[in-house]
């Protein structure tokens, strides 16, 4: 197996890898979505719903985030080339050098 096919093995191993993750955190968005909205249309009735609905918004804002990011990463990972290559396995400093 040649360098480039071993990089290209293992980026698109990680990027399946992230696929699943955000398959799996999207799995967790209808609940997070029904939370957020069964205190945003409370009332001010009770103390402690400012802070749950609050505290619902900020969990689903870093749910989506992490969905958005982990796409993005494994989209990236997919495609490869020479940053991928360049971060799994750096060329030397005596190989850059003669270049």
């Amino acid at each position: 197996m040649s360098r480039q096919e071993a990089i290209l093995l293992a980026s698109r191993s990680l990027a399946l890898l992230l696929t699943v993750w955000a398959l799996t955190d999207l799995s967790y968005l209808p609940g997070s979505v029904h939370s957020f909205l069964h205190y945003l249309n409370y009332e001010h009735a009770a103390p402690g719903t400012e802070y749950l609905r609050h505290y619902y918004l900020i969990a689903l804002g870093f749910l989506v985030t992490r969905i958005v990011g982990y796409c993005l990463v494994a989209k990236w990972l997919y495609r490869g080339g020479p940053e991928i290559e360049e971060l799994f396995l750096p060329a030397r400093e005596e190989d850059s050098r003669q270049i």
